[in-house]
């Protein structure tokens, strides 16, 4: 039983660590404007170099009360078509139509009818670029709380009474974090806050103080590599594999006692 415990225990403490991890991938994402950036690439693939540039996109969507390009992830193609007939087409613009035998409505036919693909790809694209931040970040945080799982799970395995404590709250820790645990509109103070938060809550994840002894065991290397592999697998996965073995430690603490009774 001590060791499922323990297992539990652990799992919360990787979860924690992913919810972390989004909460400061929220804050990536404000800063450098990811989606918009991604959105952009999409629309000079979707549309070429000179036809529709990203800035006439978003001034249209602007003019629509829309904030900026990512809010076409949210338009379905006949939308896409109105806010086509919004924008004005350059001279430019008209003559490279002109030149491809191209007029301005059959080139807005074909764009609507490619819209679905191109936000399909948008998708793609950007999952993509978020699971490499996820990553990225998920080592980063795991290097500067030295959140070694190694060290960390011998402290619970030793320490019973904090393993018990964690274990006790599995099943309401992923409740206040449903959604991914980030905030829909990103707030540095309130971000800093929530982690704060977390690492306060479960102090066992802060060995940041332990690394000049923790530096010269190379078990405490290898268990910093593992979980930053761990918390890379992103807070739905932990979430679930939470929900589990929450699920099987209840049916054990219970002794079977959800069973049917055999009848006689």
């Amino acid at each position: 039983m001590s060791t499922l415990q323990n297992l539990l225990a652990l799992v919360v403490l990787i979860y924690v660590l992913c919810v972390i991890v989004q909460f400061v991938q929220e804050g990536v994402k404000a800063l450098f404007d990811t989606k918009a950036k991604t959105m952009e690439k999409v629309i000079q693939k979707f549309m070429g170099e000179d036809l529709l540039k990203p800035d006439q996109v978003e001034a249209a969507l602007t003019s629509h009360g829309l904030d900026g390009l990512a809010a076409l992830e949210h338009l379905n193609k006949d939308d896409f078509r109105k806010l086509m007939d919004a924008i004005p087409f350059t001279a430019e613009q008209l003559r490279i139509l002109a030149d491809a035998n191209t007029t301005v409505e059959q080139f807005k036919d074909r764009a609507e009818a490619a819209y679905d693909g191109a936000m399909a790809k948008f998708q793609k694209l950007y999952a993509a670029n978020n699971k490499k931040w996820v990553i990225a970040l998920g080592f980063a945080v795991v290097l500067v709380l030295n959140a070694s799982v190694i060290r960390i799970y011998e402290i619970l395995t030793v320490n019973q009474a904090v393993s018990q404590t964690i274990a006790a709250t599995a099943s309401t820790v992923s409740q206040p974090n449903q959604g991914g645990g980030a905030p829909q509109t990103f707030d540095p103070d309130k971000t800093r806050e929530a982690i704060t938060k977390e690492l306060q809550n479960y102090p066992i994840l802060l060995r940041t103080t332990k690394y000049p002894t923790d530096i010269k065991d190379p078990a405490n290397d290898i268990g910093l590599i593992i979980m930053g592999i761990l918390v890379s697998l992103g807070a739905p996965f932990w979430n679930d594999v939470l929900k589990g073995v929450t699920g099987v430690n209840n049916v054990l603490n219970s002794g079977g006692s959800s069973r049917t009774p055999q009848g006689n």
